[in-house]
């Protein structure tokens, strides 16, 4: 009984052998194909079903690695090359922007147009957007007025033929007197993003401008007002750059990981069944 049950177990274990070697190598025929993504989910599979078969996983964990280095190689020569292509729009639309930086304070630098900056919009009501050096993207709202505003929420909306669009955010808010009576909302990241995306995807219509929040008393004191083309393009320049930076960036954070995994496989690991895969 006891050699019968060794037998059965060495018959199941060649049959484990071949099947685990069969994925293999149609795994291998995968990535010579080009297919890696396919080729990855055979050799996972492997792990899996075969756990006894020791050599086998072992070659399966040398193709992924290889897999990975081959990957990493194609993600570096696609970063660079798209990269090659982005940079040089960086100077020309920078040229339209300020930067501005408080070294006492602000660890952090920022871009603002040229059109909206504070100081050329004193006294009125205008949004301003900000595309910082750590890539986050702020639009502020700011209301000047005779009466209080703190505001809560402000909204864009355009009239079609139909029904009204709007986008609107909520935010943070600072309020302040000085020869009047200023209110300043803060959205950052996506709210800004979609304020910026709203402005840009309606330029040739009027864009309404409407600030809720509370007045004197507490009682709710909404103020409206429409975005000039001046500003609906300089709000639309500030979202190009703000794409452009973020673009960058994760092209860059991908050259960094990219290169790191080639430095590692290039001289701590040399994957042994690289020469297969290629």
């Amino acid at each position: 009984m006891v050699l019968s049950a060794l037998l059965i177990a060495g018959c199941n274990g060649k049959k484990e052998e071949k099947a685990a070697q069969a994925r293999y190598d149609g795994a291998l025929a995968l990535v010579q194909e080009g297919r890696w993504d396919a080729a990855k989910t055979e050799l996972d599979s492997i792990h899996i079903l075969y756990r006894q078969q020791v050599p086998v996983r072992r070659q399966a964990k040398a193709l992924q690695d290889s897999i990975t280095y081959l990957e990493a190689q194609r993600t570096l020569a696609y970063s660079d090359s798209v990269l090659q292509v982005l940079l040089p729009q960086v100077d020309p639309l920078l040229k339209k922007f300020r930067y501005e930086k408080d070294d006492k304070y602000e660890s952090n630098g920022q871009y603002v147009s040229r059109l909206l900056t504070t100081d050329r919009n004193m006294q009125r009501c205008f949004l301003q957007a900000y595309v910082g050096d750590n890539r986050l993207t702020r639009v502020k709202s700011y209301y000047y007025g005779a009466t209080p505003l703190q505001q809560q929420q402000v909204e864009l909306m355009v009239r079609t033929t139909e029904q009204p669009e709007v986008v609107s955010v909520n935010g943070t808010c600072h309020a302040f007197e000085a020869d009047g009576h200023y209110s300043i909302l803060t959205a950052e990241a996506d709210d800004a993003i979609a304020l910026l995306a709203f402005v840009d995807s309606h330029r040739d219509e009027r864009i309404r401008i409407r600030l809720t929040g509370k007045g004197a008393n507490g009682k709710d004191a909404p103020y409206a007002y429409y975005l000039t083309d001046n500003e609906k393009a300089a709000l639309a320049e500030t979202l190009q750059l703000a794409v452009l930076f973020n673009d960058i960036k994760r092209l860059e954070d991908a050259m960094r990981v990219a290169n790191a995994q080639i430095l590692f496989y290039e001289t701590e690991r040399a994957p042994s069944a690289l020469h297969e895969a290629e």
